[in-house]
């Protein structure tokens, strides 16, 4: 856990040519979440999904009704973004295990591998200062047809993360993006709605077995 934080302190600078954008335009989605904490009991032992709009699109009381599953994923998220509200998102919940995707905006806006993977150093070594004996379930980057033209970038954050995963205990890269691809190396079209970018019932049918598997093997 240790070596996870001091890495996490080294070299945060970000590119100059890509600024971070506001993060106000989630403000009135943050309210809700704000109401929605209000008016609910806080469960225990939350599994926390927090990420873009392949968090917010997922199903969870469908496809993890054993857990107490809360989906805090909002649609167009920068990880910068989740940096901005981290303190809304998370720190009213007694918070057992997070699942993350981010970063797919932030490579399509033009961010390098470097500049990503430092933002979810910042996000992860946040999360574990608050809740230390958290595990951290990485899902990463997706190989997507409408931005395949991205995949080199994003494979290459995926891997540094992946890196990351092999010198700390408490991340978990959940490999989601091999099964993505098709025997020629391409994305799977059959996982897809009609952009070509966000999740159909398949891919999340297929994302939620790979996440269920690994979360049932690591967490008490």
């Amino acid at each position: 856990m240790v070596l996870a934080l001091v890495i996490g302190t080294v070299g945060h600078s970000q590119d100059s040519t890509v600024s971070d954008p506001d993060p106000k335009r989630f403000q009135s989605q943050i309210d809700q979440f704000l109401t929605s904490t209000q008016e609910s009991l806080l469960p225990d032992s939350v599994v926390l999904f927090i990420g873009s709009s392949s968090i917010r699109l997922w199903e969870l009381d469908q496809y993890f009704p054993d857990y107490n599953a809360l989906n805090r994923g909002f649609g167009g998220a920068h990880i910068s973004d989740m940096l901005h509200y981290i303190d809304v998102i998370i720190n009213p919940y007694s918070v057992k295990a997070v699942v993350f995707y981010c970063g797919d905006n932030d490579i399509s806006s033009g961010k390098t591998p470097d500049h990503v993977y430092n933002d979810f150093l910042r996000i992860y070594d946040k999360i574990i200062s608050l809740f230390p004996a958290v595990k951290f379930y990485y899902i990463p980057i997706k190989p997507s047809i409408s931005r395949w033209g991205k995949w080199d970038n994003m494979n290459q954050t995926n891997h540094k993360i992946l890196t990351l995963s092999k010198w700390n205990s408490a991340l978990y890269y959940v490999n989601t993006a091999t099964p993505m691809l098709e025997i020629e190396g391409t994305p799977n079209p059959k996982l897809f709605i009609e952009d070509g970018l966000h999740l159909n019932v398949t891919g999340y049918d297929l994302w939620t077995k790979i996440v269920r598997d690994r979360i049932a093997q690591t967490l008490d």
